[in-house]
């Protein structure tokens, strides 16, 4: 089973940003950056929501076959 959580990479997110938008000054555009953001840390809480419920989804078959 894989632990669950997730790397932080709000530092990364800043490169990301940049190479994304063409955006040269975050700071300038600090809310176009807290967007940015946001969406990123959204779209991981997804995944890992989702790979959770598959794994509940296989653990609940298993748990009936026993």
């Amino acid at each position: 089973m894989v632990f669950i959580g997730s790397q932080n990479r709000f530092n990364e997110f800043r490169d990301e940003f940049i190479k994304d938008t063409g955006v040269k000054n975050v700071e300038e555009n600090i809310g176009l950056y807290t967007q940015y953001v946001i969406a990123r840390f959204t779209d991981q809480n997804h995944r890992l929501l989702k790979d959770l419920t598959i794994q509940l989804q296989e653990l609940s078959k298993v748990l009936k076959k026993v």
